[in-house]
């Protein structure tokens, strides 16, 4: 992972925003799918959106600092060259189908779409829990769809824990993201499920330079993902 001082500031603004949201909010507690919701009679569109680097790497939680941050970066640069040469966003994909798969049996004729306006970008939403953050109620029209499916993924590869540039453990095979199923006419969640996988590597994992366990518990981890996503679906 090449390093430079605008992505180590980036890094941990992105972290001290998501501390500072959990410590100001309720967490959405998981919703069962509705399946009566998503049937033959409504129209249901599918979309997906993945990390914005593809490729694996690993993920640093808990250097809070910008040193500690650079310190825990040089310890996994090793192991972040050998996942971002070897893992692309072909596991990703597959995690996608088996998603558009599983929903098909409800509504063969859902379809997969792409939003001109980035989820990020739509106005919020002033609901309750059981609801979306985001207002999707415009996208009813502009997609002509009763029901919206959101897979998105966020970070894949390897989670490892910091307190500020110590190690807390090994790296762990890691897959993190969030499927949500919305009614575009009231923004409420039909279903709610996040994706939050981690598979400590069996035996020693510091085997450079193929680490093999790190490797076999990632996958791991996307097997645990699938069969999780097939169970909620």
């Amino acid at each position: 992972m090449n390093l430079n001082g605008k992505t180590i500031k980036s890094a941990l603004i992105v972290t001290l925003a998501l501390v500072l949201t959990a410590c100001g909010s309720t967490p959405q507690p998981t919703v069962q799918l509705q399946s009566n919701q998503i049937g033959t009679d409504k129209k249901v569109a599918f979309v997906y959106v993945g990390p914005e680097d593809t490729a694996a790497t690993t993920h640093i939680y808990g250097a809070g600092c910008l040193l500690c941050y650079g310190v825990a970066s040089a310890l996994t640069s090793t192991l972040d060259k050998h996942l971002e040469g070897t893992i692309d966003a072909t596991e990703l994909n597959a995690l996608k189908d088996l998603v558009i798969q599983e929903y098909r049996q409800y509504n063969s004729d859902m379809q997969v779409v792409t939003l001109n306006t980035p989820i990020d970008k739509l106005k919020k939403f002033k609901g309750e829990l059981g609801f979306a953050e985001k207002d999707f109620r415009p996208l009813k029209d502009t997609l002509n769809a009763d029901v919206l499916v959101v897979f998105e993924l966020y970070e894949h590869g390897a989670y490892r824990s910091f307190s500020n540039y110590i190690p807390n453990g090994d790296p762990q095979g890691y897959v993190s993201g969030k499927l949500y199923t919305i009614d575009l006419s009231t923004n409420a969640y039909i279903q709610y499920l996040v994706i939050d996988q981690k598979v400590q590597p069996e035996g020693v994992w510091d085997e450079p330079p193929t680490f093999p366990g790190v490797t076999n518990a990632y996958y791991q981890a996307i097997e645990n993902v699938k069969q999780k996503l097939a169970d909620a679906i």
